[in-house]
């Protein structure tokens, strides 16, 4: 029987050939007369709806001149999307890759215990973040700080429309002093500012104490998409980073993070608190200046 939703690897394949196609500056008409076919099935493959075949991502990939690793790199995903099994996927995927997949989502739910997330990160926590092993280069630095940003303007994006994203943060995420209190205290104020001018933003604080829950260790995040595509789960920790689309597992994690949902104070509450640690942020700066 064949399988009405479409995985992991069919997404990952329409959101990068979309990212593709923008940066190329290439508009969905001029896609179509390249493949001789219609503008609305340039949306279906873009938007997973619709497979595409080799001979035609060959062309799309000239056409956008893509090359090296990433071309390859897709030509070897979309052909997991025509050979995948019925029961999903759990394959790694690169840091460009997942913001492809990011952009792509209806909505997008986060639960991250002890950093912000990436696309919540101002560029001096981000950089603290990143620079702190010195394993990466400037150019490495500087490429994951320039995905980074393309991750926050999807939060006020209008068009497409932008996705709803709800985070629950841990609270050791506000007082892990990434970078030192002028750096903790611009990311905080940055947090509360975007959380009362972005209406589709929701920011949720799991506090410290509240005891053991499913997510212990983990960092996950939720990714829903419009039908026929398959919804996605994003697991990472310091040692495993990877994708799944199995159905079961993935309500499983959705029922955890409507739990996790309850078990974190409310918005209000929760923006009261990161205030409180805003101010001990500056208080320790105003000390710091002082000595």
């Amino acid at each position: 029987m064949t399988e009405r939703r479409h995985g992991l690897a069919r997404i990952q394949v329409a959101a990068t050939l979309r990212r593709m196609r923008e940066q190329a500056s290439v508009t969905r008409d001029a896609a179509a007369r390249e493949l001789y076919c219609t503008v609305s099935k340039i949306g279906d493959i873009e938007t997973g709806r619709s497979g595409v075949k080799p001979a035609e991502l060959e062309k799309l990939l000239d056409l956008y001149r893509a090359s090296g690793e990433d071309r390859e790199a897709l030509i070897e995903t979309a052909r997991e999307s025509r050979s995948r099994r019925k029961t999903g996927s759990s394959i790694p995927t690169s840091h460009r890759r997942y913001f492809d997949l990011e952009a792509q989502a209806r909505s997008v739910t986060f639960f991250s215990p002890g950093l912000i997330p990436g696309f919540l990160q101002t560029d001096g926590y981000a950089r603290s973040v990143l620079e702190w092993s010195g394993s990466l280069g400037v150019t490495e630095v500087d490429s994951k700080l320039a995905v980074r940003a393309e991750r926050r303007r999807n939060l006020t994006r209008t068009d497409p429309p932008p996705a709803s994203y709800w985070c629950i943060l841990g609270e050791a995420a506000l007082r892990a002093n990434v970078g030192g209190p002028v750096v903790m205290a611009e990311q905080l104020e940055c947090l509360l500012e975007w959380s009362k001018t972005i209406r589709h933003l929701m920011i949720q604080v799991l506090p410290l104490g509240s005891g053991v829950h499913g997510f212990l260790g983990w960092t996950h995040t939720l990714l829903r998409f419009d039908p026929p595509a398959r919804d996605i789960v994003h697991m990472d920790s310091s040692i495993r980073d990877l994708f799944f689309d199995v159905e079961p597992e993935v309500r499983g994690v959705a029922d955890d993070l409507e739990l996790m949902k309850a078990k974190a104070i409310g918005r209000d509450e929760s923006l009261a608190l990161i205030r409180h640690i805003l101010w001990e942020y500056k208080e320790m700066s105003g000390h710091a200046a002082l000595e």
